[in-house]
């Protein structure tokens, strides 16, 4: 039995008739003739009408207006009908879209309304002719080449007539889409123009159609003259390093380098400074890590340069020299803006230039009031942000090309930007192809190492030189196991035991540089892989991954082999994971990590058989990209001695026709003291114990056959 009381019975019964009355009314295809009554006009500017016949009419039909000034043409009457609704404006401006209506169609036209619903069907009256607004066809034109361009638009009978009558369209039959020179972009917006109250058609931006109206097919670089440069700088450079310059100098010194990683940016980078050195002092605002490889670049690459006229600064106390060349980090230009200021450089680098990609960050705000005053600017970034390009505006908008697109314009079109209560998002991306055809012509450079790979070196090595600063070489503790590796008086165990002891220090105490260069690797989001020889140094690296949450793989002695096979098909198949983290002595054999071109020794290691063993991990079959191997040194520690030491092993094998490798080409080069006395005269059969803690095997691959390795 119900439990439902007779009045509960009534108010269902009357809920369920009005239902059926409401559906009944959106049912009807049109006003009924019964006269729509004036109910009231509320503050926001929306009109409610209503109708005393409950049946068949409408119950609260709403016109809204895109702005105040558009709820006077509707006048208020007790007898207004479908066919009496006043005749839409052809354009209606949307006030808070004002500025992506200057990025279409220029400062003095109107963006067409999405801002109106009406009563009825949803139609508004255009002409004489019933049309809503989300039935007109929207199109936007997308450049796809240096000379033309494409329209992205749904299909109109009308429109493809248009699109007919231009003498050099062509037709995508796999893109179903029209494409056009951009020579006739003008003549076909003028022909569509027409069809404007049933087809929007976006344009080409400005700045696109400046520059590409009368572009050739091909884009070439200008010889230039580069006979000013260094003699021993200008013999180094490879071909593609040369056009770079080039390209750098076409531009007036002001460009963004955006080459792959390993493909030399930091000799381009050099080059073109040197080529300006009239606009001398320079700046060069790097990663802290990397400050003291700069220094050794330039002694390198400018042996014209006194080594007296380049200084690093260490910290925001330090006064800034009078020197021709200035290094520092993205931390010190925030805290030496002033003092920068002051010292009034012409000319600034900035590697890895993505550091400024957040225009709201202080590093950014400080490196524009710096940039103001700079002459040449040159960026470079091997991770561009072309899959988030609104990361990239801030390195654009500092180079200052004239007639670019403006932030929210930019954001519209190349960052898919759309607008939510909190504002606009330009977290997306859009219009790609475009953006990098455009920046490629007015700005940008970036040669992949696919593109290059015949000048290249299938693997290729450099020194990195640690931040001396966050090296604690003044420790007592190595300052005695130096001295104690020197005494003459020690003889065999005893002298393998204080070397030991001596390497082991040294990765304690270059743990904290090794940890800043690998979280700046982070920032570029490249997969790399890392070797290391210590648990502590693993461990270390391990936790300041593990702080920037960023994904990763660790491989030691510990791991099983059945487990390394998932932790490596993870690295190679998941793009998330960033990092593999190795032991050099248990994991430089039997895996392939070919997914990164990058790798990263945070010790070094005396046999440079183990070293060339573990490069191969990503420098084997299935590798599309040449590969870059660098080496973290610390001056004043057991690397000083380690590192000449592998470069003369390896040259006693080339010698011998029994390695292709050689460390001596490795970008730089510490020089040895001739008074120094060699590692190897320390060094005799060693034992197990310099394998690590957790290894369980100490093998490793030799051609046709597996054998232990004899250091």
């Amino acid at each position: 039995m119900s439990s439902l009381t007779e009045e509960q019975r009534r108010r269902i019964e009357e809920n369920r008739r009005k239902a059926l009355e409401k559906r009944a009314a959106a049912s009807k295809p049109a006003v009924s003739s019964s006269t729509l009554t004036n109910k009231n006009t509320n503050n926001s500017g929306t009109t409610q009408f209503s109708n005393p016949a409950p049946v068949k009419t409408f119950q609260a039909a709403k016109v809204t207006a895109s702005n105040s000034n558009t709820n006077s043409s509707f006048k208020q009457s007790s007898s207004l009908n479908a066919n009496q609704f006043p005749k839409a404006p052809e354009n209606r401006a949307v006030p808070v879209n004002s500025q992506i209506a200057n990025a279409f169609y220029g400062p003095t036209k109107t963006f067409p309304s999405k801002t109106v619903s009406s009563v009825g069907t949803g139609n508004y009256l255009q002409n004489g002719k019933s049309n809503s607004s989300n039935d007109i066809i929207k199109g936007t034109c997308v450049l796809i080449s240096r000379q033309r361009f494409t329209v992205d638009v749904k299909f109109h009978k009308e429109l493809i007539e248009v699109f007919k009558s231009i003498p050099n369209r062509l037709y995508d039959m796999q893109t179903k889409k029209w494409n056009f020179p951009v020579k006739d972009h003008d003549k076909l917006i003028s022909l569509v123009k027409p069809l404007h109250s049933e087809v929007i058609l976006a344009p080409l931006p400005k700045v696109i159609l400046n520059v590409f109206k009368s572009a050739p097919a091909t884009r070439t670089i200008e010889d230039v003259d580069l006979s000013r440069l260094d003699p021993f700088m200008l013999k180094t450079l490879l071909p593609f390093q040369k056009e770079g310059v080039q390209f750098a100098v076409k531009h007036n010194g002001r460009v963004l380098i955006a080459d792959d990683m390993g493909l030399g940016k930091t000799i381009q980078a050099i080059a073109v400074a040197n080529y300006y050195s009239n606009d001398w002092p320079l700046l060069v605002v790097t990663p802290s890590s990397v400050r003291y490889s700069w220094e050794e670049s330039f002694h390198n690459w400018l042996p014209s340069l006194d080594r007296q006229e380049v200084s690093v600064i260490n910290s925001g106390k330090d006064h800034i020299p009078n020197n021709k060349v200035v290094l520092m980090s993205y931390d010190l230009l925030t805290k030496m803006k002033d003092s920068i200021l002051k010292r009034k450089f012409k000319m600034i680098i900035f590697d890895e230039s993505h550091f400024l990609k957040n225009p709201k960050s202080a590093r950014t705000k400080a490196a524009q009031d710096i940039m103001k005053q700079m002459n040449r600017i040159v960026m470079l970034t091997g991770t561009p942000a072309l899959s988030r390009p609104i990361e990239l505006f801030t390195q654009i908008s500092a180079l200052g090309y004239r007639g670019f697109l403006s932030y929210v314009e930019y954001g519209v079109r190349y960052c898919n930007g759309k607008q939510n209560t909190w504002g606009w998002d330009f977290s997306g991306s859009s219009n790609m192809e475009e953006l990098q055809i455009l920046l490629e012509e007015i700005l940008m450079i970036r040669r992949l190492k696919s593109d290059v790979i015949k000048q290249l070196p299938d693997k290729f090595r450099q020194m990195v030189v640690l931040d001396p600063s966050l090296v604690s070489t003044k420790s007592k503790v190595l300052k005695a196991m130096y001295n104690k590796m020197q005494a003459e008086d020690l003889k065999g165990m005893e002298r393998r035991g204080a070397l030991l002891e001596y390497f082991h220090e040294t990765g304690e105490v270059k743990l904290k540089a090794v940890c800043q260069y690998v979280v700046d690797l982070l920032e570029g989001e490249k997969k790399f892989v890392c070797f290391a020889h210590h648990q502590n140094v693993l461990n270390g690296i391990c936790r300041a991954i593990e702080e920037k949450k960023v994904d990763h793989i660790r491989i030691d002695g510990s791991v099983s082999s059945e487990q390394r096979k998932k932790l490596c098909d993870k690295f190679q198949l998941n793009d998330k994971c960033q990092v593999a983290v190795l032991s050099i002595t248990s994991a430089n054999c039997g895996i392939t990590l070919t997914a990164a071109s990058l790798v990263v020794f945070a010790e070094l290691f005396w046999n440079p058989g183990i070293l060339t063993q573990a490069e191969d991990r990503t420098h084997r079959i299935g590798q599309e990209n040449s590969v870059v191997v660098q080496y973290l040194v610390a001056k004043g520690t057991a690397d000083d001695e380690i590192w000449p030491l592998v470069q003369r092993k390896l040259d006693i094998l080339n010698k011998a026709g029994l390695s292709k490798d050689n460390f001596k080409s490795a970008d730089t080069i510490v020089q040895e003291d001739s008074a120094q006395l060699h590692l190897e005269d320390f060094w005799g059969n060693i034992n197990e114990s310099l394998k690590d803690e957790n290894d369980e095997s100490f093998e490793c691959e030799v051609p046709e056959k597996r054998a232990k390795i004899e250091l």
